[in-house]
């Protein structure tokens, strides 16, 4: 068994070689390959996407603590939100019950949706719109209201009718709440943006 396993690795380590020997042999005939260009040439597209999905997550963090200090204020269930969102899932059995790992998974829908739409904003306001903190800003809010209306309205609405013959998120949640959370989301979008613009290390050239 010894003997088999050391023939074994003495054929890789011999089958390693012969590959090493003919990609010595293929750069000699090709040249060495060139590096790759730094920073990227064009639009840098994979970064705004990552840096788009961190801004969305911050932006869904401030919607979800202005709803917890609302309710707080109104002397209301602070996750009284998360029940209202997860009636698209239970139906009215949401608003009543403890089961932890239900609260989990409407925060980490609410948390994955607000992602992705951040990276779509980034993307689109990096590409399209100048450098500037007032026009990002306004887009952000606009863009914030966008998404109230489309999930609300068409996605929401229609799922919930579909399921359960009732649209329960729009008939609980106060039009003015969802629209403010929203529109704050999207202005947290539009602050946050400068951050995520993608600025190359070059280094310093000695005088």
């Amino acid at each position: 068994m010894v003997q088999a396993r050391e023939e074994l690795h003495a054929e890789i380590a011999k089958h390693r070689d012969a590959i090493a020997r003919l990609e010595a042999r293929l750069e000699q005939i090709e040249g060495p390959k060139p590096p790759d260009p730094w920073p990227p040439e064009g639009f840098y597209l994979t970064y705004y996407v990552v840096a788009g999905l961190m801004l969305g997550v911050l932006g869904s963090l401030v919607s979800f603590g202005a709803n917890v200090v609302g309710s707080i204020l109104l002397e209301q269930d602070p996750l009284l939100f998360l029940r209202v969102y997860g009636t698209v899932f239970l139906g009215k059995e949401a608003l009543v019950t403890q089961d932890l790992n239900f609260f989990m998974l409407v925060a980490v829908v609410h948390f994955s949706v607000g992602a992705v739409a951040g990276a779509v904003f980034h993307v689109l306001v990096s590409l399209y719109t100048p450098e500037r903190a007032a026009i990002t800003i306004a887009l952000g809010a606009a863009y914030g209201l966008l998404i109230w209306l489309v999930n609300f309205y068409v996605v929401i609405e229609w799922l919930q009718t579909s399921l359960y013959g009732e649209a329960y998120v729009l008939q609980l949640m106060p039009v003015w709440v969802a629209a403010f959370t929203h529109m704050l989301y999207g202005v947290t979008l539009g602050v946050l943006q400068p951050l995520g613009r993608f600025v190359p290390y070059r280094p310093a050239v000695p005088a």
